[in-house]
C-alpha cells in the first residue's frame, strides 16, 4: 500500500515493535531482569542498527494493557531473519515468558519519516490501527496522508514516521498501520491530543477503526 512518492523498502529503516503486557504475578525485580536483557540483546545480535525502550506514560486509556515498549531498527529484513532465531534471542524469550501475559508485535518499513532523529529521553507516541474489514485502498491512502500532514499543521510534533505490518510473527492482532510521533514532552502531547487538525484526523479514521492502540513512552 505504499503510494509511488514513498521510498521503497531498501530506503526505509525496518523497524520492529514490541509491546509487553505482564501477569499479575510478575514481580518488579522479574521485570527489570527482562528490561536489562533485552537491553542487551544490540549488543549480542548483529543488524541491529537502532534501539530503545520505555514503559507506558499515555493518557488515552487505549494501551489494552501493555506496560512496555521496545522498538528494535533492522539493517533489513535479513537482519530480521537473524534475530528471531538467534540463540540470545530465543534466551530472552525463555526468561520472559513466565511473566508475560500477552505480546503485540508490529513490524514496519519507516516509508515516511520527518523531523529529528535524535529521540532519546523524548516522549514516543506510537498509534497502532486496525481498520475494518472491507475498508478501501483509497480510504486508507487518504488516511495516511492525513496523518503524514499533521507535522506541518502541529509545529509541536518534533519527530513522526510512518509503515505498515510486514511482521512475519503473526502477533499483531489485527493491527496493521503504525504511526510513530514525538514530542519533546508532555506539553507538546498536551497541544497535540485536542488541537484542530488531530481533532480533524480523529473525524476522517474513527469510522473506518475496529480497534486502536496507543502507548506512550520516553525513549530510553
Amino acid at each position: 500500500m505504499n503510494s509511488d512518492s514513498e521510498p521503497s523498502p531498501s530506503d526505509a529503516p525496518l523497524r520492529h515493535v514490541v509491546l509487553f503486557k505482564w501477569k499479575d504475578s510478575a514481580s518488579e525485580s522479574q521485570i527489570k531482569a527482562i528490561e536489562e536483557a533485552f537491553a542487551a540483546l544490540p549488543a549480542k545480535i548483529p543488524g541491529i542498527t537502532a534501539f530503545e525502550w520505555g514503559r507506558d506514560v499515555s493518557i488515552e486509556g487505549k494501551e489494552q494493557g501493555f506496560t512496555h515498549c521496545f522498538l528494535v531498527t533492522f539493517e533489513d529484513e535479513a537482519a530480521r531473519e537473524v534475530y528471531l532465531p538467534h540463540p540470545e534471542h530465543k534466551a530472552f524469550v525463555d526468561l520472559m515468558r513466565p511473566s508475560l501475559e500477552k505480546v503485540t508485535v508490529v513490524d514496519y518499513f519507516a516509508t515516511e519519516r520527518q523531523g529529528a532523529s535524535d529521540n532519546a529521553g523524548k516522549l514516543r507516541h506510537v498509534v497502532l490501527f486496525q481498520f475494518k474489514d472491507g475498508t478501501d485502498e483509497a480510504i486508507l491512502a487518504e488516511i495516511d496522508a492525513a496523518f503524514s500532514a499533521l507535522p506541518s499543521k502541529i509545529p509541536e510534533i518534533r519527530a513522526f514516521e510512518r509503515g505498515h505490518n510486514n511482521s512475519p510473527e503473526g502477533l499483531n492482532h489485527g493491527l496493521t498501520h503504525c504511526f510513530l510521533v514525538t514530542f519533546e514532552d508532555e506539553s507538546g502531547r498536551a497541544v497535540y491530543g485536542p488541537h484542530p487538525a488531530h481533532a480533524a484526523f480523529g473525524k476522517l479514521v474513527r469510522p473506518n477503526v475496529e480497534s486502536v492502540l496507543v502507548f506512550d513512552y520516553f525513549a530510553q
